[in-house]
């Protein structure tokens, strides 16, 4: 009886454990790899990424990974936890405005956020310059035209006899004798190029462009101002959890999410590059 509740007890805390989360900063490649959707290479390049940077705040950061895909990502969204490590203790006395922004100088500056946002939604001003110096020597190349004839003429000509010799009588038979013959054979080329010299001050393609150009503008602009909104954002929640810490366990939780969900949302935006540059600065 002993040995069966034993058994009952050691295979409800295995089902337990089974239904639990996963914790991020701790499982390992072959947890990782038991979730459906994971394979062994992705879950060793996740433990090799946590390993590197030495904490995970969030499933977000593992978007650098080239071999995730989406599917991945949601799976570990389900499946994981990650850590809260909240304040305790003493809170630390700021006398300025600068002090307290000093905490957080490590951490990437919005002009740096606003690169990386940039470049991978492939709207960097750089590009757009480029697209536009392209399409101002798109007319300079002229529209050409390429023929080819050939020609064959074949001749003959001939010497007409009569029969006696003398050709005196109205309606006399007469036979022909081959004179000359030839075959001539020509090949022609044409080659046309033309310029449109109204192309050469505004051409249709330069003017798509600009109307391309500004399209772009106004979309880069919607991000960046989302970039600065979110990033602002965090860094306020930041500010508060250092010069007024919930009281209370929750609260501080609360808080500690604000801020993963708001890095998250700037990795989203950025590829993971904002991730990855506090992990290098230790932050």
């Amino acid at each position: 009886m002993k040995n069966a509740l034993l058994i009952l007890a050691t295979l409800l805390a295995s089902v337990a454990a089974a239904s639990q989360p996963l914790k991020l900063n701790e499982a390992g490649v072959e947890e990782f790899a038991a979730l459906e959707g994971i394979s062994k290479e992705l879950a060793t390049d996740v433990v090799a990424l946590r390993t590197k940077r030495g904490h995970l705040g969030s499933v977000e950061e593992l978007r650098i990974l080239h071999a995730m895909p989406d599917s991945a990502l949601d799976v570990l969204r389900s499946n994981t936890t990650v850590q809260v490590e909240l304040p305790m203790g003493q809170i630390k006395r700021y006398d300025s405005p600068q002090q307290v922004l000093a905490e957080f100088t490590g951490e990437p500056s919005v002009q740096q956020v606003q690169a990386w946002a940039n470049d991978y939604a492939n709207m960097s001003p750089r590009t757009v310059e480029k697209w536009l110096a392209a399409s101002k020597s798109f007319a300079a190349l002229p529209t050409v035209w390429l023929r080819y004839r050939r020609t064959d003429d074949w001749n003959q000509d001939f010497q007409y006899f009569a029969l006696d010799g003398l050709i005196d009588q109205e309606n006399e038979g007469l036979f022909n004798v081959l004179d000359g013959a030839g075959v001539k054979q020509e090949s022609q080329y044409f080659i046309q190029a033309r310029w449109d010299l109204a192309d050469l001050v505004m051409s249709s393609e330069r003017i798509r462009m600009i109307n391309e150009s500004q399209d772009i503008v106004r979309l880069r602009d919607k991000i960046l101002t989302e970039v600065n909104r979110v990033y602002f954002e965090r860094r306020r929640v930041q500010a508060e959890m250092l010069l007024a810490p919930k009281g209370d366990v929750l609260g501080q939780v609360k808080d500690e999410l604000r801020v993963m969900e708001l890095t998250a949302n700037l990795d989203a935006m950025t590829g993971g590059r904002f991730s990855a540059a506090l992990a290098r600065s230790g932050q």
